[in-house]
């Protein structure tokens, strides 16, 4: 009887072991099919984040471009102030007047919204790229501040000046021979430039440029 019962005891034991090692199993195959499920979804949440970054990244590139010729422009303008009618020195300033281009910044970011503000953020496994994710807002508002500054000087001072101080037909009238002569119209432009240092200032100096390449790095599909 003492046999049967201690045969019974370990049959029983060893039934146990293995509806837990069952267990055990079915755990870590259920947990590995969910991780590799959470590592597609990841893949996804990082292809989209990079397709709009690079398109960032290129846009970002055109707007110094464009903010560095700008800039470019008006310091040679400012020293041939004043144009008097030295027709040598008003032909340069036509010709450094069409680097005076203006653009303002409006990156891709639904898809870091779509992430941060819900719980895929905790899909990805970077941590350095989950930092700039959840900070790009705040550095993106950064830089914004510092360009509207300048964008609003020409949307509120500079080109209702213009409006009301040119002739718009586009000739070299007397009207807007006289204007481009007077103080006012000089000090519009050094006013310009000194707006648009501020924004290049910003490109140069807060971290935006740089979220935007690292975002990129880190999004790229690594090569196995």
């Amino acid at each position: 009887m003492e046999n049967k019962t201690g045969k019974y005891f370990k049959y029983a034991i060893g039934e146990i072991v293995l509806v837990m090692i069952g267990i055990l199993l079915a755990l870590q195959v259920s947990n590995w099919n969910q991780d590799r499920k959470d590592r597609i979804s990841e893949r996804k949440l990082l292809d989209n984040i990079h397709r709009d970054f690079v398109h960032n990244k290129v846009d970002f590139d055109s707007l110094k471009a464009i903010h560095y010729r700008a800039l470019e422009g008006l310091e040679k303008l400012v020293t041939l102030f004043p144009l008097g009618n030295d027709s040598l020195k008003y032909a340069a300033y036509k010709k450094y007047n069409l680097q005076m281009e203006g653009m303002t910044y409006y990156p891709y970011s639904g898809s870091i919204e779509s992430v941060v503000n819900s719980n895929a953020l905790q899909l990805i496994q970077d941590e350095e790229l989950q930092k700039y994710l959840v900070s790009w807002k705040d550095v993106f508002l950064d830089y914004k501040e510092d360009e509207k500054v300048y964008y609003d000087y020409l949307t509120d001072f500079l080109w209702p000046y213009y409006r009301d101080a040119f002739d718009t037909t586009g000739k070299d009238t007397a009207m807007n021979l006289a204007t481009r002569n007077t103080i006012k119209f000089q000090n519009m432009i050094v006013s310009r430039r000194n707006y648009l240092r501020g924004v290049i200032k910003a490109i140069e100096e807060e971290p935006i440029e740089n979220h935007i390449n690292e975002i990129v790095r880190l999004t790229k599909p690594k090569v196995e």
